[in-house]
């Protein structure tokens, strides 16, 4: 066993292209280089866990039950920077095999296939993974995991080891993170269209048609399995967080409708939306508008092949192929329609234009001048091509920046009001009580007048802009204030209870006292110690 494990690593290494997977690597080392040093989390759960975290019954009940394995084997220890490192190792990995996947179609590395990875690793979504420090190895092998499967899928030429080996490795990667399904699908519905444009037979296509669709239910069967006898031995139950404990087949089918036009809707809202911030350029829209045009124009061009042999089932699989795409990138909400999208769960919309780019590369044999970039027409779409890439990449890399950056200053800022909250409660001789009374912190930090940072904090995304808690009840709110006193501003610091929080939080005495530095903003209340830092307090409805 142990020499066939030996054999399969060195042919691993033997086949990776390790020139692309370290410039990769380099890259991404580089546009995240803040995040990973200053050990930057974000505003959530990155704040509120750092550095142990077991997971356990929580990610159990959200239908993670992969995530129990992989925190057990790292004995539940989160140290940073070596789990933002190994998050983007596993990435660049991931973006390697696509590279060397779809180059096999022509042997060779262009500046569109540089691109396309590039402009992978430079989206936010990257970033946010990094800042979930504790899950950070988690995203990273789930997208890993998914992009293994597809490939396993598109290499295997029997069906039956194909749908095997893509079943197992796509639900170990659902049992990470559910919303990687989007990632397999994509690739394998990229690689249909550059079979497509191969010419490659009908029986050839059904054949890889049936792998596709028996590895995806097969591979969500299995982890749907896995999961239901865990939940019955661990006696816990599915929640209702982002919709998962109303998720069956049956609801799948009854919402059908709804959901497949909620996925187009939210494919729309990621690239023409502010819901997602992913590229500095994207607020003024044209950056898009144009690649979808040049992406667009490209495979137009390409699928008029496809289209000029008459044949009728290459046809509608190849104008089938192109109109799911975007519904393939958000497919997770198929299965969860209640879910609300957030940047977690961007892998698959972040993946559309790399993918796009790879086959679109992949697909122009020389022997046909017509889309081989050898006449006037293929030499400007090979340049537009390219030039979107490049917009693509110049923007995601400073909308990354942009993120960073308000970690940085959202913590310092936060830090700096906490410090003067000990300063105060030292001098006011609250540690020399001989019982010291809990303490209840009302307000976001984000809101108080001590607060400051430049304006391009509240140009970041949500979860970049530490500081601004979420106020969906009274447990996020003490989250968020013990892991600032816990990690930035180290100090033993008892929070009052969530039930004494509800209490007092609607209270006239609160509403009249002044924000902190305040005289008076710091008051003993039903024997809480109640500390107000800004007037944006009220729990949201």
């Amino acid at each position: 066993m142990s020499v066939k494990i030996k054999a399969d690593i060195r042919h691993w290494l033997r086949e990776l292209d390790k020139k692309y997977f370290c410039v990769m690597l380099g890259f991404a080392v580089m546009v995240y280089f803040p995040l990973i040093s200053l050990k930057l989390t974000n505003t959530v759960d990155g704040l509120w866990t750092t550095a142990e975290y077991m997971a356990g019954a929580w990610e159990l009940s959200n239908g993670r039950w992969f995530w129990l394995v992989t925190s057990f084997l790292r004995f539940s220890l989160q140290l940073e920077p070596i789990n933002a490192v190994v998050c983007l190792v596993l990435v660049s990995l991931g973006v390697t095999k696509l590279h060397m996947t779809f180059k096999t179609v022509h042997g060779g590395t262009s500046y569109l296939d540089w691109l396309a990875g590039l402009c992978y690793l430079a989206n936010t979504v990257i970033g946010c993974y990094l800042s979930f420090a504790h899950q950070s190895v988690e995203f990273g092998l789930a997208f890993y995991l998914s992009v293994l499967a597809a490939v396993c899928v598109i290499r295997s030429r029997s069906i039956a080891a194909g749908v095997a080996q893509g079943a197992l490795l796509l639900a170990l990667s659902l049992g990470l993170y559910q919303t990687d399904l989007a990632c397999f699908c994509m690739v394998l519905l990229a690689w249909f269209l550059v079979l497509l444009l191969r010419g490659e037979e009908g029986i050839k296509l059904r054949y890889y048609i049936a792998k596709c669709l028996g590895s995806a239910v097969c591979g969500a069967a299995l982890y749907w399995g896995i999961l239901q006898i865990i939940l019955k031995i661990s006696g816990v139950a599915m929640t209702n967080y982002q919709g998962g404990a109303s998720t069956s087949p049956l609801n799948m089918l009854k919402s059908l409708p709804q959901s497949i036009v909620k996925c187009y809707a939210q494919f729309w809202d990621y690239f023409f939306g502010d819901t997602v911030r992913h590229n500095v350029l994207q607020s003024f829209g044209v950056l898009y508008a144009l690649a979808f045009l040049v992406v667009g124009a490209a495979l137009v061009r390409r699928l008029a092949v496809v289209l000029r042999r008459k044949n009728a089932e290459t046809a509608f699989y190849a104008v089938a192929a192109v109109l799911v795409m975007p519904l393939a990138s958000v497919i997770f909400l198929l299965a969860a329609s209640q879910a609300t999208f957030y940047i977690p769960m961007a892998g698959g919309t972040a993946l559309f234009f790399p993918v796009c780019f790879w086959l679109l590369d992949a697909a122009r044999p020389a022997s046909n001048t017509e889309i081989s970039g050898k006449n006037k027409a293929g030499k400007v779409e090979k340049a537009a091509l390219l030039l979107a890439a490049a917009g693509i990449l110049y923007g995601s890399v400073f909308m990354s920046a942009i993120d960073q950056q308000a970690m940085y200053e959202g913590r310092k800022a936060t830090k700096q009001i906490a410090d003067l909250v000990a300063g105060e409660l030292v001098a006011e001789g609250y540690y020399d009580l001989p019982e010291k009374l809990p303490v209840m912190l009302v307000g976001r930090p984000s809101a108080s007048p001590l607060f400051r940072t430049h304006v391009i904090y509240w140009d970041a995304n949500d979860y970049a802009q530490v500081g601004l808690f979420e106020k969906e009840n009274a447990a996020t709110m003490r989250y968020s204030w013990n892991a600032v006193f816990r990690d930035l501003t180290p100090m033993q610091l008892e929070l009052c209870s969530d039930e004494v929080y509800d209490e007092l939080i609607r209270t006239e005495e609160i509403k009249r006292m002044p924000t902190f530095p305040e005289k008076g903003s710091i008051q003993e209340m039903d024997g809480v110690y109640v500390i107000k830092i800004s007037e944006d307090y009220l729990i949201d409805e």
